[in-house]
């Protein structure tokens, strides 16, 4: 990933966190596109780091800052226990993390600073 001219970098706020929900728990983690790959946002050089207050339900959360290029692709990733319809059989012969819904979403740093989703 080349460095831009420091003009063009925007500061980008992302959130991460893991919540109680029924059946496990609920994690949202974003990613950032560097060459043909992605990194975790929170592991990219310069990434400011926040822990923030848990509430009700909160297993932990967490606020990264980056300077980030316009059109910098970035992805969300949502992970929540599958909803399955098993016997207590089934459910106690599947073990424990039996399976998990993932969604991705893909965003873009706008011009501004502002995510623009993809």
């Amino acid at each position: 990933m080349t460095t831009p001219p420091a003009s063009r970098l925007q500061t980008v706020e992302l959130f991460e966190d893991e919540h109680i929900v029924a059946r496990g728990s609920a994690r949202s983690t974003w990613h950032v596109r560097v060459n043909d790959g992605w990194v975790r946002a929170r592991e990219l050089p310069g990434a400011r780091l926040q822990r923030l207050e848990q509430g009700p339900g909160s297993v932990w959360k967490c606020r990264i800052e980056l300077e980030l290029t316009p059109g910098t692709e970035l992805l969300l990733t949502q992970s929540v226990p599958l909803v399955a319809r098993k016997t207590p059989l089934a459910h106690l012969e599947s073990g424990p993390g039996a399976g998990r819904q993932i969604r991705e979403i893909r965003h873009r740093v706008g011009r501004d600073g502002r995510l623009e989703r993809d």
